[in-house]
Formats: structure tokens, sequence, C-alpha cells
């Protein structure tokens, strides 16, 4: 039978695994006793490898420490019942847990039992199945951390603590082995305290020294062996930065003067050969594999995202403050101030210089004229051309005396004067709506100046990081969620995730309760997973607000209209806000329509990019004045604080807005302008605090005036629904049997306690 190098693989693990069997198997204080081999076959088996392939390497193991009839009945029953245990399961189609492969391994152990009840106390006997146990248990644990999940550094505490039963129960058995007097357990001693100094960090290193030396250390009834284990990996410490050849003459010291000054253990010339052998393989690996089991070293990476994330932090923040600069100095140049000299004329002395240039300079009389008045003619236009400029129009009236009798083109002067004024008035607009312009693209400096400002600030304020890291990928690892990354922390007020996990494991239901449960209180996804490659994507959570946000909306046309004129709007903003808007364009009908979704269109933008409060709307109006047509439009909007539960009100022009209390309705009282009216329009703006039933109401001029703002107050009074919805419904109908006589909408919005 050919097999896949895949399958070779696989096969030679399982071969390997007769090791792991035999060492479990010697594992044993007194001779004659069990060994501990069967919790590492069940653990194997509920790890899910191979049934058939796994037992026989089991018996094997367990049959090379005890080849005795009760030796291989004691291991062969275990399998059998396995065996029985692993159909009825498949025909049950029921996984095998970890409470059921355990109970499966103590009934196994019924025979073991009763040998050893049989020649040891019944105390040995019992300690022996609950030793069995005992291995069980903390093998099944680090065996699903390491063969199911894949987990390599991060194990959890319980993962941490079965690893470490599970490798002081194979110390115990290779401290057992003796090989013509040659003690391998030193050898490896010697090559796992040089790996585990390059390989993990100090107190995992430092744990497993302890480990394999608790595990002489109970196979000798001498303590001292763990102490001479860990006095190694403490001596070779303090080389750690120096060739790899300072800590292996350090731990050879480090025995010497254990075993030979203390005789904690025989230091014989066998046990000294052993320990240098096994440090000697160590250090005479190539460069390069020393380099491979580096990889697995675990960084402080909390510290090194950290350095990373304030290093970063502090070059963005210096890149947008120089961009803030950039816009800031553009914003001065579009500046239209008043500390730049006028140089221009007087509109009437300019109408009356260009009459005099295009009449009086083609004239032929000029000189006679210039040297009767002394110099320049223009002056005797002034008054024609006010008159121009004030009522449209001169008439040859307007002309002086000295004109009238002395000049024979006094129509081509008076109409000329009516041309130039026009032409001068024409100047003037297009001087006003250039001048506009720039205040208006200066403004837009400005703001995005203050946007970029206040991105760089929030871009070097301060963020706490938290230390619940590794509670959190710990109670993720107990759910089967996978998470090889989390980096925690606080910032405005709110707390923030990131976790990297699998991708199949971004659906689970389990992965959003487990990080509500570290945090204490509801949080939320923030924006869509990133992938950081292979199967891996980033998932951001933060602070769910404090109150959620539930609407209804409700509008109808005017009737003969071929298009509702106004428009509405309800967008979540970035910072937990609730952006709340209804428009109402000038007339009805499509026009009326296009002309308030393009405003609403314009405020909505400005707010989801981070323009807010009047400066916005002082931009938006600027921007519609500068159009031909007259354009304006009602603008009623309302922000929510989620977290707050404030509610900031601004009106450009519309009617009453209405919060509904439980007990009072308040009336927002509407003091401004409609947008697009006139250059300077003040928003009116006022703040109101909510509670959680409260309702707040936005209508439009065609509700409002077939109902009227008492009536409107009246029926909210009345209305006991805590649906926005069948408000909104509600006062539509009402206005709509009122006879409204323009288009109507009506918006409303409740907040409640999430």
């Amino acid at each position: 039978m050919k097999f896949t190098t895949t399958r070779k693989g696989e096969i030679a693990l399982y071969l390997l695994s007769i090791v792991p069997f035999f060492l479990a198997a010697e594992a044993k204080i007194y001779d004659g006793m069990t060994g501990l081999a069967l919790g590492i076959y069940v653990a194997l088996i509920f790890c899910r490898c191979d049934y058939f392939l796994i037992s026989p390497m089991f018996f094997a193991g367990s049959a090379l420490a005890d080849s005795s009839l009760r030796g291989l009945v004691c291991c062969a029953v275990p399998i059998l019942f396995f065996g029985v245990a692993k159909l009825v399961h498949f025909l049950a189609a029921r996984p095998m847990g970890m409470l059921a492969a355990n109970l499966y391994a103590m009934i196994g152990q019924l025979p073991s039992f009763l040998f050893l009840s049989g020649d040891f106390p019944l105390r040995l006997a019992i300690a022996s199945v609950a030793a069995n146990q005992l291995l069980c248990y903390c093998a099944t644990v680090i065996g699903y951390a390491l063969i199911v999940r894949g987990v390599k550094n991060r194990l959890s505490t319980d993962e941490v603590v079965g690893g470490a039963v599970v490798l002081v129960a194979l110390s115990v058995g290779l401290y057992r082995l003796d090989v013509f007097g040659f003690p391998p357990f030193f050898a490896l001693l010697g090559w796992i305290v040089l790996a585990s100094l390059r390989s993990f960090s100090t107190p995992a290193g430092l744990l497993i020294a302890f480990c394999m030396g608790t595990g002489g250390a109970v196979a000798a009834l001498d303590f001292a062996v763990c102490g001479a284990a860990v006095a190694m990996y403490v001596t070779a410490c303090a080389f750690r930065k120096l060739p790899c050849f300072f800590s292996f003459a350090s731990v050879m010291v480090a025995d010497f003067l254990v075993g030979a000054l203390t005789e904690a253990y025989p230091y014989t010339l066998l046990h000294v050969a052993a320990l240098a052998i096994g440090g000697l393989c160590y250090v005479l690996l190539p460069k390069k594999a020393r380099a491979h089991l580096a990889v697995y070293t675990p960084e402080d990476r909390a510290a090194s995202a950290k350095r990373i994330l304030a290093h970063g932090r502090s070059e963005v923040f210096a890149r947008l403050t120089g961009v803030a600069g950039v816009f800031f100095e553009m914003g001065k140049s579009f500046s239209v101030g008043g500390d730049r000299p006028e140089t221009r004329l007087p509109a009437s002395e300019q109408v009356a210089q260009d009459v005099m240039l295009r009449v009086c300079a083609r004239c032929p009389s000029r000189e006679n004229c210039q040297r009767a008045l002394g110099g320049d003619t223009s002056a005797l236009f002034t008054a024609a051309a006010s008159a121009a400029l004030a009522s449209g129009g001169a008439v040859p009236q307007d002309m002086p005396p000295f004109v009238m009798s002395r000049c024979d083109r006094v129509d081509a002067l008076v109409n000329e004067c009516n041309s130039a004024a026009a032409r001068c008035r024409r100047r003037a607009e297009t001087s006003r709506k250039l001048d506009l312009a720039r205040r208006v693209i200066a403004e837009q400096m400005y703001g995005v100046g203050n946007i970029v400002s206040a991105i760089a600030d929030d871009v070097n304020e301060g963020i706490t990081m938290n230390a619940d890291e590794d509670e959190l990928i710990e109670k993720l690892g107990y759910r089967n969620i996978v998470c090889t990354e989390a980096v925690t922390y606080a910032r405005d007020g709110g707390l923030h995730a990131s976790l990297t996990v699998r991708r199949s494991d971004l659906d689970k239901t389990l992965l959003d309760k487990t990080v509500d449960e570290v945090f204490g209180h509801k949080m939320q996804r923030d924006g869509d997973p990133r992938p950081v490659g292979g199967d891996r994507v980033s998932v951001s959570f933060r602070s769910k607000p404090r109150y959620g946000a539930i609407y209804g909306e409700a509008s109808a046309r005017k009737f003969g209209s071929d298009g509702n004129g106004d428009s509405r709007t309800v967008r979540r903003l970035n910072g937990d806000k609730l952006f709340v808007a209804v428009c109402d364009g000038m007339g009805s009908g499509s026009r009326a329509a296009e002309q308030s979704a393009s405003t609403l269109a314009m405020v909505e933008h400005f707010y989801g990019a981070g323009f807010g409060g009047e400066a916005t709307l002082n931009m938006i109006n600027r921007m519609l004045m500068l159009k031909e047509s007259d354009d304006f439009a009602a603008l009623d909007l309302c922000v929510f604080d989620l977290n707050t539960a404030l509610a900031h009100f601004v009106k450009l022009g519309g009617v009453q807005s209405f919060v509904k209390r439980a007990d009072v309705v308040d009336v927002i009282e509407p003091s401004a302008l409609p947008i697009g009216i006139v250059e300077e329009a003040r928003p009116y703006t006022v703040s109101r605090m909510l509670s959680p039933t409260d309702c707040v109401v936005l209508v439009t001029d065609g509700v409002a005036d077939a109902l009227g703002a008492d009536g409107i107050k009246l029926i909210l009074s009345r209305t006991e629904t805590l649906s926005p919805q069948e408000v909104c419904d509600k006062l539509l109908s009402l206005a709509t049997e009122h006879g409204a006589k323009d288009d109507s909408t009506v918006v409303a919005v409740r907040l409640f306690a999430a």
C-alpha cells in the first residue's frame, strides 16, 4: 500500500507515540503498580486521533514497560472498551465529549484496580486510579489545545497546568529509565534547559525545568533533583546574551555544585556524560536550526504594540498638524478681509468716467468743453449716473444745464449713461458673488483644517491599555474560538478591543457573548472585519452606547403635485450619534424635491465628514446663494447623542418641533430664516435632555399648517403609544383629513435603554 507524503508523516507520528506511552507506563513510584499511559491514550482518542492506529501504539508502549500477563490485560481492556464506546458514539451520531472520555477511562481501569487491590493496600490502589484520572483530564486539556486548536504559544491557565502535569508524569518515567547505567533523563534535561532558554520566555522556561525536575524528584523520592534542574536553568539565564557555550558551561557547573558537593543524587561519570551529551546536542546545532526554534519565542507583544502605536501616533499627529496648517493658510489666502485697501472709484464716478470715455472722447468739441470747465468733463455726468444707478434709468433732464445748452449729443450721453450703469451693476454683482465664493472657499478651507486638526488631537489623545487580553483569549479558547492576538484599551470614555481570529469563528454568537462577559457590559462590532493573512481576520469591538433608537417616518405629497418636495434622512454618525433631518423645498413637485434632496444631501455629507453646527450651515447657505435661481429650503435637524441622551436641535426656517414626554409636550419654536435666502443666515440651536420613553417629532409645514402647533401638541399629549411609526401615521392621517395644502412629512424618534 502506497501512502502519500502527508499520510507517511502521520504514520511516523503515530509510531513515535510509542515513546510517550512507554514513558507514561514507566511513571510509577512502586514497582508492580500501574503506570499512567492510559491518560495519554484517552487524551489522544479524545483529540480525534485514529483509533485503529493509536491503539496498537498504546499496547506496544505499555507492553514494553510491563510485558506480564497482568500488564497486558490492563492495557488491552481499555482498548476494547474504547472501541465499543467509539462504535456506540458513531452509531448515535454524537461526539465523545471530555466528560464521557474521562468516565470511560475510569471504567477501563477496573481490571487494574482489582489487580492492585489484591497486591497493595487499598489506598494505593485508589491513589493509582486517581493519578490516572488526573493525568487523563490534564492530557485531554493540553492535547485539545495543541492538537485540535493548534495553539502553540498562547495557552490558558488550565492548559498550562495540564501541560505541566503531563510533563511531570513523563519525567517520572524518564527518570526511572536506566540504559546500562546511562541516565537519559539528564541528557534530555541538558538539552531542554538550553533550548528553553532560547525558545521560550523566562517564566515558561523556568516552569519547564521545574516540571522536569519535579518528575525526577518524584521518581527518586528526593526533591533535590528538582532543585538541581531549577539551578541549572537559573544559572544558564545569567549568560543568556552571551554565546550558547557559556550557558552550557554554567549548566555543567551548576550540576557539579548541586550533585557533587551536596550529594543530592549520584554524581557519576555516566551522569556527567549524559548531561554533557544533551547540552552539546543543542550547542552544536547549526545557527539556522537554533534560529528556527527561536521563532516560537513569545515576545511581550503588548509592550511592542504600545511602542509601535505610540511611534505611529506621533508621526501621524505631526503629519496631520502640518496638513491642517496648510488648509488654514489656504483659508487665509481666500479670505476677503477689510485689511485690503479699496482702490475702486464710487459707482457713480465709474459710470461718469465710462460716459466720458465712450462719448466725449469721440466728440470734436471736447477740447472746447474741457477749456470751459478747466479740466475733465466726467464730473458733468455724475448726477445722471447716480440717477441711472438709483432708478434704473437716466433721462435728459438729469443732465446739467451746461450740457443741455451746449451739447448736441444729449441722447447719446443718456443712453451711454444707462448702459454704463447696467454694466456697473453687473460688475458689482459679479464682484459680490466672487467675494461670496471666496468666503465659501475660505470657510471650507478653515473647516477642513479644523477637522484635520481635530483628528490630529484625537490621534494624539492618550489611550489606556487594559489587562484583559489574556482572559479574553483564554475564555475564547474554552469555546473553540482561536484568538491569536487581542488588544484592549479604553478611550473616549469607552472600551475597545481588536481581535485576530479565524475566519470561520466570525459568525459564532459565542464570540460576541464572550467579549461582553470579559468587559462586563455590552459591546458591539465596529466596522467590517479586515483580513490579516491566511485564514485570519481582525475584528474590532467598541462599547455599545447606553441608548438605542427606533424611528418612524411618514410622508404625502401635495394633491395634484408630481412629486414630494420634502426630503428626510435618519443616519448613524461616528461617535455614537444619530442624525435626523427633514428639509422642505420651496413650493412643491419635482423641482422642490430635487432642491430639498440636494440641500439635505449636502448637510448630511458635511455632518458625516465631521463638519457640524453653525459653520456648516453658513457654508451651505452661501453656496446656495451663489446659484442663479432663487433656491431656498426650510431645514430642521436633530442630532442625538446615544451615550448621554442629549438631543441637539438646529433649525433654519423649519416649523415647530416637538418632544413628547410622559406628562407634557415640549415645543421647540423656530426663529430663523430658511437656508439660501440671505447671506448671513443664523441657525437657531437648542438642546434638550431626553428620557428613554421621550419621543422627538419633526414635521414640515404641510402638517404644521393643517393641524397647527397647538393641535399637534394636543394630539401628542393624548397619544399613548410608544411606537414612533404609529405617531407618524396618526399625525399624517389627521393632517390629510384636515386638508393639508402642501407636501407633508413626519419623522419621530424614541430612545430606549440599550
